[in-house]
């Protein structure tokens, strides 16, 4: 029995065989050891999920950490600290 495929899978199917072989037409253009760094940097990539991420993904991972609310408090709590300091350093030269 053969399995029906839809129009939009036959098309995608040829764009992937379309976007493989210009892959494959590009990469031919380096060296050996070129296409192995190029290669091994695509795996990389693919094991850790960045190919289709989009910013806000990325954004929204970084608001999770708690390194980037540590910077926040501490960009909100420096200016404050100078200020307090001045005031506290002018009074201590007038008196």
């Amino acid at each position: 029995m053969r399995k029906m495929s839809l129009p939009n899978e036959s098309s995608q199917t040829q764009n992937i065989h379309r976007l493989e072989s210009e892959l494959l037409k590009e990469l031919n253009r380096y060296e050996q050891d070129e296409q192995a760094a190029i290669l091994k940097k695509m795996i990389s990539r693919l094991r850790k999920e960045r190919y289709v991420r989009s910013s806000l993904q990325v954004v929204g991972e970084m608001v999770r950490t708690p390194f980037i609310w540590l910077l926040m408090s501490a960009g909100i709590a420096l200016p404050l600290l100078v200020y307090a300091l001045l005031v506290w350093v002018s009074l201590l030269v007038e008196g």
